[in-house]
C-alpha cells in the first residue's frame, strides 16, 4: 500500500502541473473545467498507480553482456531445450516417497519420463557421469551408493530435450535433503560452467532451487535474489538464447519481480 501512494502522489504531482501550466496559458479556468480535469487526474493516477504495484510474472534483465536471464511464471516441463533438474548426490531414481517425493521436481521428471523406463535412466546417468569420481560410497541398497559432490551434472537426452541432472542436494541416513547456505554459490557456478558447453544456441530453464525439500532457510524472494548474484559475479557467461528461472505460481511464493527488477536497476546504473 505504501507504494501504491508513493506512485499515486507521484502522478498527481506530474498531472497537476500539467494541468497548471496549460490553465496559465489559457488564463481561463472554469469550475466546470476543474472538476473535470480533477477527475481525470484521479483516475489517471489511481491506474498509474495500480499497474505499478501489480505482480510482475515475467521479467528480463540483462545481466551480462552475452547472458540475458528471463523470470517467468510457468511449468518447467512444458519448456523445450536444455531444462535443469536437481537432484540429490547419489542421482537416485527411486520414487517412493522416502527416497524421492514424487512431487519435487526430481520426482516428477522421473515419472513424467521413465516411470517404466527405470533402467534406461539409470544406464543415461551412469553413461552421463563416466569418467567423474565419485567423493564417498555407502551402503544404502536399494539405493544408489556412490555420492558425487554437489554441482555434479549429468546431462542426458530424451524427448528431444536435453535435461542438466544437478547434484543439489546432501541426503543423510534418512533421506532427508539439506544444503548448507555457504555451498549454494558453489553450485551454481558449477551448472553454470557445464551449461556454457551443453546448451549451444538453445535456451535454458531451470527452477527456483532451493525453495523445496533441500530446505535452504531463505525466502523466494532472497533466493532469487542470490541465484542472479551468484551467475553475475561469476566469470562472463554466454547463453545465446537465453537463461529462464521458471517457477510454478509465483504469486505463491511472494516472489516481487518488480523488486527484483529495481535492485538490478541500481545495481547496474
Amino acid at each position: 500500500m505504501k507504494k501504491f501512494f508513493t506512485h499515486f502522489t507521484a502522478a498527481i504531482g506530474a498531472l497537476s502541473a500539467l494541468v497548471t501550466l496549460i490553465s496559465w496559458l489559457n488564463s481561463i479556468a472554469s469550475t466546470c473545467y476543474v472538476i473535470i480535469v480533477s477527475l481525470v487526474i484521479l483516475l489517471l493516477s489511481t491506474g498509474y498507480a495500480t499497474v505499478q504495484i501489480w505482480p510482475k510474472k515475467k521479467l528480463s534483465i540483462q545481466l551480462q553482456p552475452a547472458l540475458k536471464i528471463t523470470i517467468e511464471n510457468g511449468d518447467l516441463f512444458e519448456k523445450k531445450g536444455v531444462i535443469v533438474i536437481p537432484v540429490n548426490e547419489y542421482f537416485d531414481t527411486i520414487v517412493d516417497n522416502k527416497i524421492i517425493a514424487e512431487n519435487t521436481v526430481h520426482g516428477i521428471f522421473i515419472t513424467k519420463y521413465f516411470r517404466t523406463r527405470i533402467k534406461d535412466l539409470d544406464d543415461k546417468i551412469s553413461d552421463a557421469l563416466a569418467g567423474i569420481s565419485p567423493i564417498e560410497e555407502t551402503n544404502r541398497l536399494p539405493a544408489k551408493q556412490k555420492k558425487y559432490p554437489l554441482g555434479t551434472c549429468a546431462s542426458i537426452s530424451e524427448g528431444g530435450n536435453d535435461y542438466i541432472l544437478l547434484a543439489f542436494a546432501h541426503f543423510d541416513h534418512n533421506n532427508h535433503a539439506h544444503i548448507e547456505t555457504n555451498e549454494y554459490e558453489t553450485i551454481i557456478q558449477g551448472l553454470m560452467h557445464n551449461l556454457e558447453y551443453i546448451a549451444n544456441n538453445r535456451p535454458v530453464y531451470m527452477p527456483l532451487f532451493g525453495t523445496g525439500q533441500s530446505g535452504v532457510p531463505k525466502t523466494a524472494q532472497r533466493i532469487l535474489s542470490y541465484i542472479l548474484g551468484s551467475i553475475d559475479f561469476n566469470y562472463p557467461i554466454s547463453l545465446p538464447a537465453g537463461l529462464n528461472i521458471v517457477i510454478k505460481d509465483i504469486t505463491k511464493h511472494n516472489i516481487n519481480l518488480s523488486g527484483i527488477k529495481d535492485l538490478w536497476k541500481v545495481y547496474k546504473s
